[in-house]
């Protein structure tokens, strides 16, 4: 049978009493582990305030009390009512004193409800929260509070997101705490089902904002992001009745996200697309892994590399992907929509908002598909210094050279003799081929810092074919010489002119001496007024007349558009376009990075 709360903390305490490091009482009870942290913490600090010696004048007033009401008891006379209550002067001035501060600071604490974290105020912000949680009694009411409190720290780390700062340690310990108490209250009140059940939806949303905000995070504040990670992803199996426990070391080195083929490598070890993932009870998602599956992983790095995978998606490889990708300039801002290249997307409340949105800034939005409409689920801007109308995102193809490793937060990879750093935020699409050396892949990048940050990986093919390299990008500068295309130096096309900056331009190549050497230009496409936009997803529909259907996204082809490999129902493509006269996306080059082909159709009945 499960201990309770109340014992385990007790016998903690006494261990730690005779000197038992906190961490080894941690591992002991590693289901209480962030509430014990929490009261074993402060109770060593409380052990550490000096002890307090009465004055010797105090001690000797009081034994004479004590041996007069002796006498008295001895000789059987009553003791003289006395109504003395020097005994209560202490409480008498401290609760004077919490009536002065709290009279005093009113103005303080009201203005301190709308500081955040990077505020002075926030301490008293978060103080005033604690007062409320202490005066409520109810334990139903109370772990309703502070799950509230708990979503109110999301609000923060948004605002602060969108305000294009880090995000701080003490909102992620404010948030891990709240969550933390409000669980360990309704583990006590296993009757509460609503709760229940808003803690496990509510800490899961907050799970999935924080994985996919790892490069947001100040530098000073990892540990506490790991361990705010562990307490949500816990909370969960908590409130689902699943056994076990992840610890912030798990996360230690960060998260990877990975689409795959998943083969068995060993009990609770799976390959996917070459890389070593564990699977336990502690994997959210409910999927039964099979060999050949294909899916869609976010996994966590503990401090030697390995990889625990935290939560598993099944992917359908018979239909088109539902989500969508649009990168361009904003052409409309509303209360609840933008608009990028004619396209109308939603904004909710569940939109990961990593910035302010204004006309003419430079946006990346992940879609989603949400019966018919078009739903952002993220946005976010481009990395780097980009020029204002310029598409930020280079699309570079060639082999992978050298071993590719997985283990550590931040990598380098070289693929057709460029290299990319690769971060936690990069996505890695391997559904066409193992990550491994001698693979073709194709990285979409930004520069920044003088880097190329790899967005996204995907790999084409196991079968490297003829080692081409092909580049997509934004001409920043050059001469008849050298090109900058979109952060990469590569020499001109012969007997070429010179497009006009901000041109889009498309070219294959070679390297020779490590220098990249353009062979053939495909095309070069000055925007203009029209605007150029990027649009990367699942072909869905293709008619008649050239028109196809990305997501929700209708894109004309016409005669003149440049279209690289064969497309077909289910294939990936990474279209650049423009708003034709009518205000429509027409394709001005199109990369078919792969597909895969519709289910056949099933047998009329007769």
């Amino acid at each position: 049978m499960a201990r309770g709360w109340a014992a385990v903390l007790d016998e903690c305490l006494a261990a730690l009493g005779k000197g038992e490091r906190l961490e080894d009482c941690l591992a002991r009870y590693p289901n209480y582990a962030e509430e014990l942290r929490i009261y074993l913490t402060m109770a060593q600090r409380l052990t550490q305030i000096p002890h307090h010696q009465p004055r010797a004048s105090a001690q000797a007033a009081t034994w004479q009390r004590f041996r007069a009401r002796a006498d008295d008891m001895r000789l059987g006379r009553r003791p003289r009512l006395s109504l003395n209550v020097g005994w209560m002067r202490p409480l008498a001035i401290a609760a004077v004193l919490v009536l002065a501060v709290l009279v005093a600071a009113g103005g303080t604490a009201y203005a301190a409800q709308d500081a955040l974290p990077s505020s002075p105020l926030y301490r008293v912000k978060l103080a005033t929260e604690d007062v409320r949680v202490w005066f409520t009694f109810d334990d139903g009411a109370k772990a309703e509070l502070l799950l509230d409190q708990s979503n109110e720290r999301t609000d923060e780390v948004m605002e602060m997101l969108q305000r294009g700062k880090s995000i701080p340690g003490n909102v992620l310990t404010a948030l891990r705490d709240r969550n933390a108490r409000a669980v360990r209250i309704l583990q006590d009140n296993p009757d509460e089902l609503r709760l229940l059940t808003r803690a496990r939806e509510q800490s899961a949303d907050q799970e999935d904002l924080l994985l996919a905000l790892w490069g947001d995070i100040s530098e000073s504040a990892r540990d506490e992001y790991a361990e705010v990670v562990a307490t949500l992803h816990n909370a969960q199996l908590r409130t689902s009745g699943i056994p076990g426990s992840i610890r912030p070391g798990d996360l230690a080195a960060g998260v990877i996200n990975i689409t795959g083929a998943a083969e068995p490598a060993g009990e609770g070890v799976w390959l996917l697309s070459g890389v070593e993932v564990h699977f336990d009870l502690r994997t959210l998602g409910g999927v039964e892994l099979e060999p050949g599956q294909a899916v869609s992983v976010i996994a966590a790095r503990d401090a030697e590399g390995r990889l625990l995978a935290l939560d598993v998606t099944a992917t359908d490889r018979g239909q088109p992907e539902q989500g969508y990708v649009v990168s361009g300039a904003v052409e409309v801002v509303g209360e609840d929509e933008v608009v990028i290249a004619g396209h109308r997307i939603a904004i909710t409340e569940r939109t990961l908002l990593k910035l302010r949105l204004q006309l003419g800034q430079q946006v990346e939005i992940k879609v989603e598909q949400v019966d018919g409409q078009a739903i952002a689920s993220s946005v976010e801007g481009p990395a780097g210094d980009i020029e204002e109308g310029t598409p930020p995102l280079l699309a570079y193809e060639g082999i992978i050279e050298g071993e590719v490793s997985t283990e550590e937060v931040t990598n380098t990879w070289v693929v057709g003799g460029q290299e990319f750093t690769v971060t936690p935020s990069t996505e890695i699409d391997a559904r066409s081929g193992a990550l491994v050396e001698g693979a073709r892949a194709r990285v979409e990048a930004v520069a920044e810092d003088g880097e190329a940050i790899a967005k996204r990986v995907v790999i084409l093919s196991d079968d490297p074919g003829e080692d081409v390299i092909r580049v997509e990008g934004v001409l920043e500068e050059g001469d008849n010489e050298i090109w900058t295309i979109s952060g990469i130096e590569v020499k001109a096309p012969d007997d070429t002119e010179t497009p006009e900056i901000g041109s889009l331009v498309t070219l294959e190549g070679h390297r020779v001496d490590k220098r990249l050497i353009a062979d053939k230009l495909f095309t070069t496409y000055d925007p203009g007024n029209r605007g150029l936009a990027l649009l990367r997803g699942s072909i869905g529909l293709i008619e008649e007349g050239g028109r196809w259907q990305v997501g929700l996204v209708p894109v004309g082809i016409p005669d003149e558009t440049v279209v690289i490999g064969e497309p077909q129902v289910g294939s990936q493509v990474f279209i650049w376009g423009s708003r034709d006269d009518e205000g429509a996306l027409e394709a001005v080059f199109v990369s078919v990075i792969g597909g895969t082909p519709p289910p056949p159709p099933e047998p009329e009945e007769e």
